[in-house]
Parts: C-alpha cells; sequence; structure tokens
C-alpha cells in the first residue's frame, strides 16, 4: 500500500492531509487479519517502538468464564493483527477478566504492566464457587507486550474518611517523568480518585485528591500544558454524553465538569461511551484519536463495538465531529476525511 500526501492544512490544533492513509470506518464491524471480529473494549491503545497495540475485552455477555483480554497490533491504525489473547480466565491468577484495563511500559523494571478494574460486570452471573469481587484495582505484568500478563495483586484504597473507596471504571496513566497514576471511580461512582502508583506500578501507593461528580469510564491524558480527565455520564452499557475536567497539577484543584461539544449534535457521543485519547505524532504532524466503545452486544443498539474519531478544537474547548470515514497515516501524524 503506497500513500501519497499532496497538500496538508492547518485548522486550529489539527493538522490533515487532503490526500491520505489507510480508512478508518465507524458504523461497522472491525475485523482483524484473520476476518474475525475484533473483539476489544473498554481497554487502551499504546504505542511501543513503532507498533501501536489495541488492548480490551472480548465480552461474552452471560458467561464471564469465555471473556478474555485481547490484544492486536498495528502499524497504521487501520489493519489490526491478531496478536493473542493476553489475559485468560483461570490462567497467571485471572479469576475474573476485567474491562477498564491499561498496559503501561515501566522503563525502570523492564515489565509491561496491565492496570485493571477488578470486578465482574454487574449485569452477568456469578460465576460458580468464585464470588463476585466488590471493586478493587487489579496489577498484572509481563516481559513482553503481546505475553501472558501475570496477575500480581488487587487492591481496594479508601478515602482519607473512608467513606469511598476504588469500586468501578478506571484508567492508568504514564507522566513524562515516568511516574504512574490511577483515576478509579470512588463508591457508587459518586467521584473519582486520583492514585499515584509505586515505582513498580504494582501497588497503589497515594491518593492525590478526590474528584465528586457522578461520572464513569475515566480516561487521564496530558493536552496543552494541562491535566485533562474524560469521563461519560453513569448509564451502565448505554451511550452518554462525554464530560471533561482540568487541573495544571493531578493534586488538583480540578475545574468542574463540561461537556465536549459534538457536530452534528449528539446526546450520547454518537452513540458511545468515551474509553481512551491518544496522541498520534509523526514525522509532519500530530492530533489527538479519541475512541469511543459501543457496547452494542449489550444494548443492541448501533453496529460495531468501537468509534474512532479525530479530534478537534474549537479555541481551547475540545470538539467531537462525527466522520463514518476518514483516513490517518499514523507516520506523518495526519488524517484526513474520506473524500468519498
Amino acid at each position: 500500500m503506497s500513500i501519497v500526501i499532496t497538500l496538508l492544512v492547518v485548522v486550529g490544533a489539527s493538522v490533515f492531509a487532503v490526500d491520505a492513509g489507510p480508512l478508518i470506518a465507524n458504523d461497522t464491524v472491525w475485523k482483524d487479519d484473520r476476518g474475525q471480529e475484533i473483539l476489544c473494549q473498554g481497554g487502551n491503545l499504546a504505542k511501543f517502538g513503532d507498533t501501536f497495540y489495541f488492548y480490551g475485552w472480548a465480552d461474552h455477555p452471560g458467561d464471564n468464564r469465555n471473556d478474555t483480554v485481547t490484544c492486536y497490533s498495528s502499524k497504521d491504525l487501520s489493519h489490526w493483527k491478531f496478536e493473542r489473547d493476553v489475559a485468560t480466565y483461570g490462567k497467571n491468577g485471572f479469576e475474573i477478566i476485567p474491562d477498564r484495563l491499561h498496559v503501561l511500559y515501566n522503563d525502570a523494571t523492564k515489565k509491561y504492566v496491565m492496570i485493571t478494574k477488578h470486578r465482574l460486570p454487574y449485569e452477568d452471573p456469578v460465576i460458580p464457587d468464585n464470588p463476585r469481587k466488590a471493586g478493587e484495582i487489579g496489577f498484572a505484568e509481563c516481559d513482553t507486550p503481546t505475553g501472558d500478563f501475570v496477575l500480581r495483586s488487587h487492591e481496594r484504597p479508601k478515602s482519607p474518611t473512608g467513606d469511598y473507596y476504588a469500586y468501578g471504571d478506571l484508567c492508568a496513566f504514564k507522566d513524562a517523568d515516568g511516574k504512574a497514576y490511577v483515576v478509579s471511580a470512588g463508591t457508587g461512582q459518586k467521584c473519582f480518585f486520583v492514585l499515584q502508583l509505586t515505582p513498580d506500578y504494582l501497588h497503589y501507593d497515594t491518593m492525590l485528591c478526590t474528584i465528586h461528580g457522578n461520572h464513569e469510564a475515566p480516561y487521564l491524558t496530558k493536552m496543552n500544558g494541562k491535566y485533562w480527565i474524560f469521563a461519560s455520564g453513569v448509564a451502565g452499557w448505554g451511550s452518554t454524553r462525554t464530560y471533561y475536567s482540568t487541573a495544571s497539577s493531578l493534586a488538583g484543584p480540578w475545574s468542574a465538569y463540561k461537556e465536549v461539544a459534538t457536530e452534528p449534535s449528539t446526546k450520547n457521543s454518537f452513540n458511545s461511551q468515551t474509553d481512551f485519547l491518544f496522541e498520534v505524532k509523526g514525522s509532519t504532524g500530530s492530533f489527538v484519536l479519541w475512541g469511543g466503545d459501543r457496547w452494542s452486544q449489550r444494548t443492541r443498539t448501533g453496529i460495531g463495538k468501537n468509534v474512532w474519531l479525530p479530534l478537534h478544537w474549537n479555541g481551547d474547548e475540545p470538539l467531537l465531529k462525527w466522520y463514518s470515514e476518514w483516513k490517518v497515516d499514523a507516520a506523518a501524524g495526519t488524517w484526513c476525511t474520506n473524500s468519498k
């Protein structure tokens, strides 16, 4: 496949090419190199070396014993190779297969660390002889990005007053200095904790702050010199608006939540729930990729399980525009709309 860039255009903080790149199609069932459906939700996108890795939950509603954590790899963000199941029920300490998982590389230990929500989906039946876990953070590690991850521990951090504890959806974040953090939903999703991890990324160390607000599906990132938490409303498997809060320090104070604007206007983020944001950096430019989950296997609404869009900016405010199809040149760090 050859890629030809004829012209670069800059709009706000977005860089895109008039003619470039493989296709990303929404409202479709994504297939891997085997021709099988990509099953990868509630996870994250990572880049190690020159390869992108898409980690997520292969969800089989009704029987969690069939669930796995999947890993796919790609060079262009469009064509995905199925690597393998990197975590399987009943193997390497995984007594459940949770969603909201993130894989970070620890430069000091040379390990790939998977940080997960250690809790079964509430609408699925309890596994016999394995009681449902109540809100913990799981930590696993592996020597390679595509090997068998081994669960090392699972912990339940509490607020200083004991009124809240880590309960549900979470995300993990590695800062530029190599320190790692987790944002975890508190009891009943009534708050988020911002937690600093130990240097090996395998334990909770310090609670930096509590952010009150009724949200789930958090994602922590750093853009434009600030820390951002993107999150959904509380709707279980349902799709919701996307919200964000910002801070100059991870310890806060964090701003009041605002809604992410959309074009065209939508009350449910184009039938999805926010999953991750990832800055695609290339030789020519960079842009932020916003990834959303569409839990169609549970809601029976919509086609496909993933919605990916380039993030726009309206001044300092993030903006999501709908594209049923768009093209990306990951090597250049550019994107464009599909002329067709």
